[in-house]
């Protein structure tokens, strides 16, 4: 074949290289349903599981919602559909699950303690015993009405050795194991998923309010020297204490923000709007800093078709608040006397929530407590951007973080994850509330 008849042949033409897959990026989702407010957000994920960034936040004002628990399932619904979409809105994705916070009076903990014993003097310890450790520490009767939400071990005894976090290889013939119970009232849980899912959002896990608000909050040091964390909301007061890095006592109190606003409604005669703004405008917990020549003329609301407005002394609003403030750290306190690990809390105590906001709550804290008390802020993982700072999103960022980490398990060396602990009635739950979604669609 001539030169010539291959220059008017045509040329092949190379095909384009196949591109390559986009990955999408993986994400999380938190839902903090709270008493005056639910949260959501939306965060992406490093390849490594990391949560690197807030795609989308949506807040609307909780409906339905008493003291923690859902007492209208429509209207908590609808509110919980209201955040949802404006989170979705933002993030530009479409929510299908959640992590799910749970909070409330229903909550109840206990410490555990159980033991194995082998008779071989060079025994290791198996990841089949610590299961076996972990069976026997959920193995405990308790009402019918409440169901486990967390089993968490919190340290191993070797042979009388204590303080061990990951027994499994070592040497031992007798091996204990400490753990922390965290339960819920089935019903309570079931109608919070049930308005989840009403919203047409799966339940992904349900996780107590006070451990994810710790995981946006404590520092290390903190969790290792041993704090109170105090999380105060609208209708209720969440507790955790850590000890040696590990959670060892929990309580949800029936006291939250709410109920300052109702003593100013009371004591100004005041509706309560006028009265949360009044707190949020100028409270204080603390009277003795306040002068008592310092006088405050505000809006007190429309009455009988006129606006009205309220004249009150500073000192007189911060007395108010001081008296139902300084209740919420007495009963905080008395939870911490009754765990029997005050003595080991070292750090102080972590105030957050909404209420954390309130001017001088650390310093009522820190007299009550006769402990440090500091304002806790949602902090950021490394590298991770546009995490809100502000403490009313404190449980909803720390249910980010309990979330990337179930996306990314440990190792089989470290303890199980919470949620496997449960999953089994946690499926069981979303699949009665699914037959009751197919049941109402029929009628």
């Amino acid at each position: 074949m001539s030169a010539a008849k291959d220059s008017q042949r045509p040329r092949r033409q190379r095909r384009p290289a196949p591109a390559e897959p986009v990955r999408e990026s993986a994400r999380v989702v938190a839902l903090d349903v709270g008493t005056t407010k639910v949260a959501c957000l939306v965060g992406e994920l490093d390849a490594d599981g990391t949560l690197a960034r807030v795609t989308g936040i949506g807040s609307a004002p909780a409906r339905g919602m008493h003291k923690g628990v859902v007492i209208d399932l429509d209207d908590a619904s609808g509110s919980i559909h209201q955040a949802v979409e404006q989170a979705a809105g933002a993030a530009g994705v479409p929510i299908p699950g959640a992590f799910v916070g749970v909070a409330g009076s229903h909550i109840v903990s206990m410490n555990r303690k159980v033991t194995l014993d082998n008779a071989n003097p060079d025994h290791q310890v198996t990841s089949a015993e610590r299961k076996e450790l972990m069976e026997r520490l959920t193995a405990v009767e308790v009402p019918p009405d409440l169901q486990l939400i967390h089993a968490l071990p919190r340290e191993y005894t070797l042979d009388g050795q204590d303080g061990i976090k990951r027994p499994v290889g070592m040497f031992a013939r007798r091996i204990e194991m400490s753990g922390h119970l965290i339960y819920g009232a089935v019903n309570s849980i079931q109608n919070l998923i049930a308005a989840v899912g009403s919203a047409g959002v799966e339940v992904d896990d349900i996780v107590l309010e006070p451990l994810a608000s710790s995981e946006a909050c404590l520092t290390e040091d903190e969790r290792s020297s041993g704090v109170i964390l105090v999380d105060i909301g609208g209708g209720t007061t969440d507790v955790a204490m850590f000890v040696g890095d590990r959670l060892v006592h929990t309580a949800v109190l029936p006291v939250g923000g709410n109920h300052v606003t109702k003593d100013i409604s009371v004591g100004l005669k005041v509706p309560l709007p006028a009265a949360e703004a009044i707190k949020i405008e100028y409270g204080h917990g603390q009277s003795h800093v306040v002068e008592d020549i310092e006088m405050v003329k505000a809006d007190a609301g429309i009455f009988g078709g006129s606006e009205r407005t309220v004249t009150f002394s500073r000192k007189y609003l911060a007395r108010i608040i001081e008296a139902r403030v300084s209740e919420i750290f007495r009963l905080v306190m008395a939870q911490a006397q009754d765990s029997g690990f005050l003595s080991s809390i070292a750090a102080g105590i972590v105030v957050t929530g909404g209420t954390s906001q309130l001017e001088g709550i650390c310093g009522v804290a820190e007299h009550i407590a006769r402990l440090p008390a500091r304002q806790g802020l949602p902090i950021a993982p490394p590298g991770a951007v546009d995490i809100p700072g502000n403490p009313v999103y404190a449980t909803a960022v720390g249910l980010l973080l309990y979330g990337s980490r179930q996306a990314h398990k440990r190792g089989p060396s470290q303890a199980p994850e919470p949620s496997t602990i449960t999953q089994g009635f946690w499926n069981e739950v979303l699949e009665r509330v699914k037959g009751w979604f197919g049941q109402s669609d029929k009628t």
